[in-house]
């Protein structure tokens, strides 16, 4: 009965030694549950609790403890430790609850919702200073024209004719494609791999490329042009990270089931993840990185993030970051039952 549980479970003997592991704690830690037996618990939950002993007599529950797994990302798990008596023997009970899938629709909705209202502001502004550029333009274009015998004058107009344009592109960029183009089905690896291909020449020496691809994810149907430039801005991202300490960027797919986004499960999402070991996001900026003109490169302008979340947007997707020194991973969330509109 235990083997067949969702729930992990673990039981430990009076000496706190593991006798016993079902198959859904297997999965969580990664491990063999045959090879843990006899191992202490302290192996797999440190400093879950200060002192076990102290559980002997009354159950408790530690929420929001974090397991490490090794070459996996971190996880959120709720641990109940009940004192348990199995053959005549003292001993204790433990069942663990997966809560990062709950913890992460928690965070996705609240970024969903912070990106709209973020983005409807900042389509609203563009668009009110997209009309005076025009006009600015227009009367620069005009006065060259009157004026094309003064070279002082001409030059003067020219800087300006040129700021105007640079912020008219700039405010295009902002507003985003204005309409969405054509889906049809693609491959999410060849995406990658045509971006890769892009971004060869400018890779530094010092930066590596490592691909973990799960080859049975089906096409997706996807503005392919869109797709290339979110992916580009993600993947460019991550090389520029590592300029100067150098390292692995790592590209995951897999695939989840019953996956939430925003308000909508979905049966299964493709997740592409690109992982870089440079410095990490300041943490006084990492929550407005999606917001336009939110940058901490010195060179940058603040575009690219928005730009690849709204296209994930017109995909009825979604793009959630993790950062800290040496592993900051962005997490592409892709609906795989995308029907053109």
């Amino acid at each position: 009965m235990l083997e067949g549980l969702t729930t992990a479970v673990i039981w430990l003997d009076h000496n706190e030694t593991i006798q016993f592991m079902n198959v859904a704690a297997g999965e969580i830690f990664q491990v063999s549950p045959n090879r843990m037996e006899g191992k202490h618990w302290s192996l797999l939950l440190p400093g879950v609790v200060d002192d076990m002993a102290h559980t002997a007599e009354k159950r408790i529950t530690v929420h929001e403890y974090v397991v490490n797994i090794q070459g996996l990302e971190k996880l959120r798990v709720s641990c109940t430790i009940s004192p348990y008596e199995l053959q005549d023997e003292h001993g204790w009970l433990l069942e663990i609850y997966n809560t990062e899938r709950h913890h992460r629709i928690v965070e996705e909705d609240e970024r969903w919702h912070q990106y709209e209202a973020g983005n409807l502001l900042v389509k609203t502004l563009a668009h009110e200073v997209k009309n005076p550029l025009a006009g600015i333009l227009g009367a620069t274009q005009l006065l060259q024209k009157r004026c094309s015998g003064d070279e002082k004058d001409q030059a003067f107009l020219d800087i300006i004719s040129n700021e105007v344009l640079r912020l008219k592109n700039l405010v295009n960029r902002m507003l985003g494609p204005e309409k969405s183009g054509l889906k049809e089905p693609h491959n999410v690896h060849e995406l990658i791999r045509y971006v890769l291909k892009i971004v060869e020449n400018e890779k530094p020496e010092n930066v590596y490329i490592k691909l973990d691809y799960d080859p049975s994810i089906p096409d997706i149907t996807m503005d392919f042009e869109a797709m290339v430039q979110a992916m580009l801005n993600l993947i460019q991202n991550g090389i520029q990270a590592m300029e100067t300490t150098g390292g692995f960027l790592t590209i995951r797919t897999r695939v989840e089931h019953k996956f939430t986004l925003g308000a909508k499960t979905y049966p299964l999402v493709a997740t592409i993840s690109i992982k870089d070991e440079g410095i990490g996001i300041p943490i006084e900026v990492f929550d407005s990185i999606f917001y336009p003109m939110v940058t901490s490169k010195k060179s940058g302008t603040g575009i690219g993030l928005p730009v690849a979340q709204n296209v994930l947007r017109q995909h009825d997707g979604l793009i959630v970051a993790e950062s800290e020194p040496g592993n900051t991973v962005f997490t592409v969330y892709l609906p795989l039952d995308q029907k053109e509109k």
